[in-house]
Parts: structure tokens; sequence; C-alpha cells
């Protein structure tokens, strides 16, 4: 009897030996034939196992991209921070843009595809969409926000609106200030309040108007086009405004905004003018006040409203307001009923 000592027995061996028992041959044809049954299995189910665990990582692709165009609206801008936060990675970010999906507007700034060939992004669209970005308190205040509420239409030389962004608590994002936008951002980070909340609102912003809606107490959205600005209230951005004054704003252009602020809270005027810690915007205020002699002058208490000590010389050939220790235009130097009374 002939025994292979190494390997399987070839079939001819096993038709040469005619004593090795039937049971034997069986189990090794068996064993066999299990063999190549798994192997050709594999070779159909392997190409099937790839194919779907392609269509599998494919499926999440496409859920992670409309979960994520679902949330951003057309031009609005996320940061690479923001996307990478919703679990879209490097690599994908840069494939949804070379796709089309999301336009690159600056370094790690993206926004959803708009189809315009425009570079230059809205000043307002731009701010809305840092503020919705991540909890911040930075805020369209002074000038801009006194023309945003209907009480300034204050533009820069040349046609082009200066935007006026305070950021005391520095929460606005790096890249804000580095956009090209529309118009030119004015950053303000000093604290002019020690309450750097106080006289704050949110309020409704129509996109395709540009125009302020109504003030909310929390900026909940509800529909995709619910959009809401951060922006300094009539009382605050006033007291900002002259803090701008000579520099920026001058004492004529000052003097017709305040014409129009006939309905400041008189509350919220003597806690900002308390907190304020601008002796010159805040003898400002009250000289444009008693110029002006609107109803809420005589509800504001100065009791507590510190102005410091010695003169201000804020318009050079001026002259001095006795009671505010300013000096100021001479065409301002009597309160607007007298000038009417001897016109």
């Amino acid at each position: 009897m002939r025994v292979a000592c190494h390997g399987s027995p070839s079939a001819a061996v096993w038709q040469q030996d005619k004593h090795l028992r039937p049971p034997v041959y069986q189990t090794w044809v068996l064993f066999t034939d299990h063999e190549l049954y798994a192997r050709s299995l594999n070779s159909v189910l392997l190409p099937v196992y790839k194919y779907a665990k392609k269509f599998s990582v494919n499926e999440q692709r496409k859920t992670s991209l409309n979960r994520l165009l679902s949330q951003l609206d057309p031009g609005q801008l996320v940061d690479s921070a923001w996307l990478q936060d919703q679990g879209v990675s490097r690599p994908s970010i840069h494939a949804y843009v070379r796709n089309g999906w999301l336009e690159r507007v600056a370094p790690r700034v993206y926004r959803r595809s708009t189809g315009s060939d425009s570079s230059t992004q809205r000043w307002d669209a731009a701010i809305l969409s840092a503020q919705e970005l991540r909890p911040s308190t930075f805020y369209v205040g002074g000038p801009t926000a006194l023309d945003l509420l209907g009480r300034s239409h204050y533009l820069r030389l040349g046609g082009h609106p200066a935007i006026y962004l305070y950021d005391p608590d520095r929460t606005a994002p790096a890249w804000l200030m580095k956009l090209p936008l529309d118009a030119a951002l004015t950053l303000r980070t000093r604290s002019l309040f020690a309450d750097t909340l106080l006289g704050l609102e949110w309020r409704r912003f129509e996109l395709g108007t540009g125009r302020l809606g109504a003030a909310v107490a929390e900026p909940t959205k509800t529909n995709p086009w619910d959009h809401f600005l951060r922006v300094a209230g009539e009382e605050r951005a006033a007291i900002e405004m002259l803090d701008e004054v000579p520099a920026n704003v001058g004492f004529d252009h000052a003097d017709d905004i305040f014409q129009g602020l006939s309905n400041l809270r008189p509350r919220i005027v003597t806690r900002l003018l308390e907190t304020c810690r601008s002796v010159r915007a805040k003898r400002l205020f009250l000289f444009y006040a008693d110029r002006h002699t609107h109803a809420w002058v005589k509800h504001v208490d100065r009791t507590q409203v510190d102005l410091g000590k010695g003169k201000r010389q804020l318009a050079p050939g001026g002259r001095l307001d006795a009671r505010y220790q300013i000096t100021i235009p001479v065409s301002l130097s009597a309160r607007v009923d007298q000038a009417s009374d001897d016109g």
C-alpha cells in the first residue's frame, strides 16, 4: 500500500490504490468540493461586498450633504470650523467646492452656492451669517444702527456706506473683517459702556430689502426666511454716534439726527449715561438733548451721571457752552426753539 506523505493525494493515486477504503475517498472528495465551492462563492460575493460598501459610503456622503444644504440658505457664510463641527471633513469640504455645492469666498470661509459670479459679499448677509454661526455679542451700532432704524442716512464719502460694528467682548470671527464686502466695516472694540449688553436689541431683518423689522426677545428661527440682527437700540446708538463727533460725524449731521430722536426711553437713557465711559459723548448727548427739548428729556435722571471735570475743546474756534464746558460751533450755540423764535 502506498501512502502519500505530503499534501493531498491525487485522483490517480486513489484510483490505483485499490486498498483505500471508500469512506476516506469520499471524505476527500467532499473536502475538495467544499473548498472549490467556497472559492467560487468568494469570487462572486467579494465584488458584491465591495459594491455594497461603496454604495453605503456614497449614501452616507449624500445624506451628509443633504443635511448640510438643508441647514444653509443660499449665500449664507460658514467657516471650516463650523463645517467640521457638523461632521464634514476637510476632504469632503474640498469635494463639495469642487462639485459646486459650496463656494470658497475667503480662506476657510464658504457659502452655499448662489450661482452668482460676484465675488463681493453683502455686508448685512455677512454679519447675519457671523451672528448665526455661533453665540456672540457683537452688534451693529452707532450711525449704522440709527440708519437702519430710520433715524439717519449716513454715507461715507464716495457713496460707500460705513458700517459701524461694535465688539467690546471680541466675539466676532476674525474672517469677518477680511471679507470682500460691498461696504467698509468700521470696528469698535473699546468698551464704551460698563454693561456691554445694555440697550441692545434683536430685530427681525428682511434680507431682500435690507430693512429692520420688529424687536424680538429671542432670535428664534421657525422658517428658512427668518433672520435676526443684533443692533443697538436708538438710545445706545445715539450715544455711540456722538462718540464719533467730530472725528467721523459732523456736528450738523448729529444735530439733524437728534432732531428725529423724539421717542427715546428715559430709563434706558439714564442707565446708559450712568455707565458710559466717555465724558465727551455724555456731555454732547445732554447738550443736544437740551437743545432739542424732546418730551423725554425732562424724565432723564442726571444725578448719578458723571460728567468729569475741565473743559473739552471739540470745535476749534467755536463757542464754549458754559453748562457742559465744551466748545461747539457757533451755529449750534442756541437752542432750537430759541433759534426758531429769533427767525
